[in-house]
């Protein structure tokens, strides 16, 4: 009887440790238009392997946890290997957290691995968030030498400082912070 408490007591906390906190959430700007800004969220990649060293530990999986990428047609695959199962995803298409084109491939496909271990999974899960022009900064920039717009910048600075979970570990809500300290809530449907 105890043997089996200890074992629920443990599958509990390793499924805690795949719901993160804001501070382990990277906001990445996916469009900005006249009429707002497309976020995603992403699971950060460093978070992401503290989790999966933590779940090893409790676990008790000798070695902890391993990687493996690998190349199939075009795509960079991670495969996650935790004891004798290894779970593997490509980096998704939209990942651009950083201005490296090889990283961004590294660390988005060890997310991706890592979501199908249920590591972030909610935060993976999310499409692209929509925020309204007068919600956020957005400035036009015109072509040089004309009045012509050629494009939208975001001048603000977006992290996320709360995020909330269903019981099916779904994000039920989260509040984005802007520069300015305003808050920007959104809330599933």
């Amino acid at each position: 009887m105890m043997e089996n408490e200890i074992k629920t007591n443990e599958r509990q906390q390793a499924q805690a440790l795949g719901l993160l906190n804001a501070k382990d959430v990277v906001v990445s700007v996916v469009k900005v238009t006249a009429d707002g800004v497309s976020i995603k969220l992403w699971p950060d990649a460093d978070a992401v392997r503290g989790v999966l060293g933590e779940v090893a530990q409790l676990a008790q999986v000798p070695g902890g946890y391993s990687l493996r990428r690998y190349v199939c047609g075009r795509a960079l695959y991670c495969a996650v290997q935790l004891g004798d199962a290894t779970r593997d995803a490509p980096c998704p298409a939209g990942y651009h957290v950083h201005s490296d084109a090889n990283l961004n491939e590294a660390d988005g496909s060890l997310i991706a691995a890592a979501a199908e271990w249920g590591i972030g999974k909610g935060v993976f899960d999310l499409p692209p968030l929509r925020i309204s022009a007068g919600k956020v900064h957005i400035v036009p920039k015109a072509k040089d030498g004309t009045n012509v717009i050629e494009r939208y910048i975001l001048d603000d600075v977006l992290t996320l400082d709360d995020i909330t979970y269903n019981d099916d570990e779904s994000v039920a809500a989260l509040r984005v912070r802007k520069r300015d300290g305003g808050i920007i809530a959104w809330q599933a449907n």
